[in-house]
Formats: C-alpha cells, sequence, structure tokens
C-alpha cells in the first residue's frame, strides 16, 4: 500500500545542513493501523509530512496504492493527495465556519453538487458522533470534538490513506482513548490504512498492528507492536516500553535478595499457563515474586515476572531451564549464586 524506499530529508538552514529523515525504507500494509514512535526531533514527522508530499523528499521514493508520488506535480500530485487524509494535533479549524461547513469544505473545493455535499457531510458527522453539533463552531467545542470534526474533514473525500499527526497530544487520557477508538472503528468499517506518529506507546500498545521506532532520522527498529514489546533489541526501545510497562523495582527491595532475580517472559496463550507454579512444584526452589503482570496486545496477552529464586545452585539452573523451554525468554537480571 505504501512503499517507502531509501528516503531522506535534509533541511538548509542558516547555519548549516539538518537531516530530518535518514534513507529511510518501510513497507505499510494495504488496512492496517501502523504506528511511527520518537522522541521530538526523531524525524518522525517529516516523515509523515513526506508521505503525502507536502514535505518533497531531498531524495527517495513513495507511493502510495502503486503510484509514485515523488514522480507527481501540479495537478496529478493535487488529485493524487485526495485519497490521502491528514489530521493534526491543533485539529486546524477554521473557527468562523460552523461543525458543517468546516467538513463540507473540502468537498465544495472539490466542486461536488450542494445535495451530495449535504449527504456526505452528514453521513460523517454521524460517523464520528457529532450529528448534534452540526450547528456550532469550533470555540464552543471540547477538544474531543475538535479533533472528531478534523477525523471527519479528513474523510471528506473516501481517502485510501489517513495521516495522524500526535492526533490525541493535545487531548487528555479518556479523550484520547475514544478518539483511539474511533480510529480502530474507521480503519475497520472503512479499511483505510492509518499511519500515525506519536511519542506515547501507550498509543502503540492501544491502536497499532506495526510499528517503528526512530531516532536522529533513522528506524531504530521494526515489527509487529506484540514482537516489539515481547523482546525489544534496542536500549532505545526498551525505554519506550518501560514508559508503559514499568518494571522498576525499589533498591532497598533488592538489597533485601540473595538468591538470583530472574524476568520471565510469557507469550501468548503460554501467559496464561501455571508454568512458575508447576517449576516450583517440580524443583527444590522457592520463589519470591517482586513484580509481574499480565499485559494485552492486541488481545493476545504478554505475560512478564520477575522473581528471586532460593535452593542450591542445581536446582535453581534446572528450574530456570524448565522455565525457559516453556517460556519466550528468561534473563537473569542478578545472579547471586
Amino acid at each position: 500500500m505504501i512503499e517507502i524506499r531509501n528516503l531522506s530529508k535534509i533541511y538548509k538552514t542558516k547555519t548549516g545542513t539538518v537531516i530530518g529523515v535518514d534513507d529511510v525504507t518501510l513497507s505499510i500494509q494495504e488496512g492496517e493501523i501502523y504506528g511511527i514512535v520518537g522522541y521530538s526531533g526523531a524525524g518522525k514527522s517529516s516523515l509523515l509530512r513526506c508521505i503525502n508530499l507536502l514535505e518533497r523528499p531531498t531524495s527517495g521514493k513513495i507511493s502510495v496504492n502503486g503510484t509514485d508520488l515523488t514522480s507527481l506535480k501540479g495537478e496529478n500530485l493535487r488529485l493524487a493527495r485526495l485519497k490521502i487524509g491528514m489530521i493534526f494535533q491543533h485539529f486546524y479549524l477554521i473557527s468562523q465556519k460552523t461543525v458543517f461547513d468546516n467538513v463540507a469544505f473540502a468537498l465544495k473545493a472539490a466542486k461536488l453538487p450542494e445535495a451530495q455535499i449535504k449527504s456526505r457531510v452528514e453521513e460523517l458527522l454521524e460517523m464520528v458522533g457529532l450529528s448534534d453539533k452540526r450547528d456550532v463552531y469550533p470555540a464552543q467545542l471540547s477538544g474531543g470534538q475538535k479533533q472528531r470534526v478534523a477525523i471527519a474533514r479528513a474523510l471528506a473525500n473516501n481517502p485510501k490513506v489517513l495521516l495522524c499527526d500526535e492526533a490525541t497530544s493535545a487531548l487528555d487520557p479518556t479523550t484520547t482513548m475514544s478518539i483511539l477508538n474511533l480510529l480502530k472503528k474507521i480503519n475497520k468499517e472503512l479499511n483505510i490504512t492509518i499511519v500515525l506518529i506519536t511519542h506515547e506507546m501507550k498509543v502503540v500498545k492501544e491502536i497499532c498492528n506495526r510499528m517503528a521506532i526512530m531516532q536522529n532520522g533513522r528506524v531504530m527498529e521494526e515489527g509487529t507492536v506484540y514482537e516489539v514489546f515481547a523482546n525489544p533489541q534496542t536500549g532505545l526501545t526498551k525505554e519506550f516500553i518501560e514508559s508503559v510497562v514499568s518494571f522498576e523495582i525499589p533498591e532497598v527491595i533488592l538489597n533485601k535478595c540473595d538468591g538470583p532475580i530472574v524476568k520471565v517472559i510469557f507469550k501468548g496463550k503460554v501467559a496464561g499457563e501455571g508454568v512458575i507454579s508447576d517449576t516450583l512444584q517440580q524443583f527444590k526452589v522457592k520463589g519470591n515474586f517482586l513484580h509481574g503482570s499480565i499485559e494485552y496486545i492486541q488481545e493476545l496477552p504478554l505475560g512478564i515476572f520477575i522473581m528471586e529464586l532460593k535452593g542450591e545452585k542445581e536446582e535453581i539452573n534446572n528450574a530456570i531451564k524448565y522455565i525457559e523451554n516453556r517460556a519466550a525468554q528468561v534473563e537473569v537480571l542478578r545472579n547471586g549464586l
């Protein structure tokens, strides 16, 4: 659906050049929700804006639904952009226009008949849950309602792709969840491919199928959201994950432990099985649980437990091997043997 090949974007400044995007290659499949995560300055917004050529890449190629956008100009580019909707953090609604007219704006620009515009706008307002707000102005709306108007406006021309630039960053947690649920509904019902950039792993965990993590303009790690959470490959990714799933144990607790401390990760259905209890029954070891939880990512369980093991060295080693054979991975955080 979206093919990004060796994409770079270089900005010229008074003091020299700044690399916004550095040789990025990604494939985003039709109908999926793809998350791009990174801190401020990572290059994620520059990459997103290159997808619809709001920023023209310095080099590389972007194809959307088989069309090479980087080869288009003028009217051909404008027509191609009609199939790529975009929503932003700050909504960018026209304050002097009603909700109805904000959504109708793009349709009027496309010179659609009035009856068709009216029907389409009413359909969109029903979809985003704002039928009762059609005649009010943006100043009378909450932040979540403004973003719903922006989403309706982005969907006006029946796009195949929806780009979301920090779409929930200005919203409170409850409103954020309602907007994410709306995006999931739109993705499912309309089969629209959604590309979402954010610095919040909670957003990615809630809505995305696959993801990439960016730093300094480059993609540092990519994969399904589940696999990235279950088996992060870089320190940056681990840092982001810890913002959602924190397993920091106070030093005063660790100082009381004299046995090995292990972190056990269970993937899929095994997360719901009694592997730990089976281990403690089969081997002459005792387990002191320090931390643990089961997270659900795309409805799949991911179990993470941290515990101290006590017993003879051989029994502990056998217990760890037994767990390794039934779990995704075991990491010895501190060897107390």
